[in-house]
């Protein structure tokens, strides 16, 4: 399934989150639609590989050369692990919200989160953190919960009017995030993404709580050059942010017409 913004041809290709947040991205892809045609692919597959093929498979029925990859948290990680496998499709990939790309980083982004959450918020997430890992209740329901307790942490001062509602598939966020981490663990992610042959960029928001050097250090140790933008009072979200929005736009019309 994808969702068509303008008319054809498309040229620029949105990827969500989640994973298995289907829907996640559409804000994203609406407020590129002003300037230029987009296509939003859903993504339903349950393993890396799948995914992958899913999207070459929405590209070729949809678009007709090679496209600009936007991806959104995970949708980053998939855009650099297809532009990866398949560089004959991709001209260029433009990461947002990106998670880092090596194992040592990941502690800091639990921390950099509860220091935007109160300390009910913080409990709360906890509880349902262990609740999941145990297999007390309804997954599905406790993966949403904890991604609203998430969504609010990381931003700065998101629109209520921008966020769109988004059902979280739980059994594929759980198969491909366990695979995805496993990747990030063996090192394997980054070897992926140092064999990317388009040019690479990071849109990342001061505030969000995946840090920017975990994305960017890894890369630029092993001589890969990645342009970077740093966006002030800015969390995960640029596209829903009062303050970043409009700066957030200029930044990626400027990278999309390039």
């Amino acid at each position: 399934m994808v969702r068509k913004h303008g008319k054809e041809p498309y040229h620029i290709v949105v990827l969500h989150g989640g994973p298995g947040a289907v829907g996640s991205a559409s804000g994203l892809a609406r407020l590129i639609s002003n300037e230029f045609s987009v296509l939003e692919p859903m993504q339903s597959k349950y393993t890396i590989r799948e995914l992958e093929e899913e999207l070459m498979m929405q590209i070729e029925n949809n678009c007709s050369g090679t496209v600009i990859l936007v991806g959104h948290s995970w949708g980053a990680w998939l855009a650099g692990l297809f532009a990866e496998r398949f560089p004959d499709k991709v001209e260029k990939v433009i990461l947002i919200g990106c998670a880092p790309l090596e194992e040592s980083y990941v502690s800091q982004i639990g921390e950099r989160r509860k220091e935007n959450m109160s300390s009910e918020e913080a409990e709360e997430f906890e509880r349902i953190l262990r609740q999941i890992q145990e297999g007390i209740g309804e997954k599905r329901e406790s993966l949403q919960q904890l991604g609203e307790i998430c969504d609010r942490a990381d931003g700065y001062q998101e629109e209520e009017s921008l966020k769109d509602k988004t059902e979280i598939n739980g059994e594929l966020y759980e198969r491909v995030w366990k695979e995805a981490a496993g990747l990030r663990k063996s090192g394997k992610l980054l070897e992926r993404f140092l064999r990317i042959s388009c040019p690479l960029v990071l849109i990342q928001g001061m505030v969000d709580p995946h840090p920017l050097e975990g994305v960017i250090q890894p890369l630029r140790d092993r001589n890969v050059d990645i342009k970077s933008y740093v966006l002030d009072q800015c969390g995960h979200t640029p596209w829903r942010e009062k303050y970043a929005r409009e700066e957030f736009a200029k930044v990626l019309f400027s990278e999309l017409e390039g």
